[in-house]
């Protein structure tokens, strides 16, 4: 039975459990439970972490090496971010890796990880420039067998493989650009774009990656998918018929918005009296 002493340490303990526990948190989705369950997990161990700015100074003589990884995007990416940066000399090499129809999901089919360690190691990129997301509304590949989408078992495996491109990057002393993929015209796959985002989101800022949603630019003002945006004061079809890609001017929007930022943080890569003496880089 219950004595007075008894009842008044019962109500005292009650009294600091309630203090401890402060406001009652306000309702969350199963994304951002999600994302907040693996972000805290990550916390309990080191995680390798990325350079802010590469460890070099680069001239036209020793260009900056930018490898871009990824999806079919990402190749679009790396092919009018070449461009632009042959078209403005600057002192750069993009090495275009992005390869159509991959992902994260199917290693089965292309294993990102492997292939990037290789290329990695062999390159010695100072630069690296990552999407993914478009090919990997299906489910995963893991050792243990398959995961389907929606599972908890899918979003472990999906935080691993990102983290396993971020720990191979970090490992090569490269500085790291993930691009949050633009909404999907297809109600299904803008879903899908939008569980991921904040995976990519969260895993980047653990490892010091800078993080790009193109969606800051790349679509409506509620996040929406948009077909035409103004670039110059014109309106611009940026993406293409299948509502997934970019056409040129909506890649090379993407491209001006990435050397954008690499020219506050490495401002030796717009070093235009070096790169005139040599010209324009092949």
């Amino acid at each position: 039975m219950f004595n007075c002493n008894s009842l008044r340490s019962l109500f005292l303990g009650l009294a600091l459990l309630t203090a401890a526990c402060g406001t009652e948190p306000g309702p969350a989705d199963a994304q951002d439970l999600s994302v907040q369950f693996h972000t805290d997990a990550s916390h309990m161990k080191p995680r390798p972490q990325l350079p802010a700015l590469p460890h070099r100074r680069f001239s036209a003589v020793d260009p900056a090496r930018i490898l871009v990884i990824g999806d079919s995007l990402a190749q679009g990416f790396g092919i009018f971010l070449d461009r632009r940066v042959a078209e403005r000399n600057l002192a750069a090499v993009v090495i275009n890796r992005g390869k159509t129809s991959t992902g994260l999901a199917r290693s089965d089919f292309y294993d990102w990880p492997a292939e990037f360690a290789e290329a990695a190691s062999d390159l010695r990129p100072d630069i690296v420039i990552a999407h993914f997301g478009t090919n990997d509304n299906q489910a995963i590949n893991r050792p243990k067998g398959r995961a389907a989408q929606g599972t908890e078992a899918w979003t472990d495996a999906y935080h691993d493989q990102i983290r396993a491109i971020l720990d191979i990057a970090a490992r090569n002393n490269a500085v790291l650009y993930w691009l949050g993929p633009a909404p999907d015209r297809s109600g299904s796959l803008n879903g899908h774009m939008t569980r991921v985002n904040p995976i990519f989101r969260n895993e980047a800022g653990l490892s010091n990656a800078h993080y790009l949603p193109l969606s800051t630019f790349a679509a409506g003002e509620n996040g929406e998918f948009i077909k035409t945006a103004t670039i110059n004061g014109k309106s611009v079809t940026i993406r293409s018929g299948d509502g997934s890609h970019f056409t040129g001017a909506g890649y090379y929007l993407v491209a001006d918005k990435l050397l954008e930022d690499l020219a506050s943080r490495v401002p030796s890569i717009f070093d235009a009296p070096q790169v005139e003496l040599a010209g324009i880089l092949q």
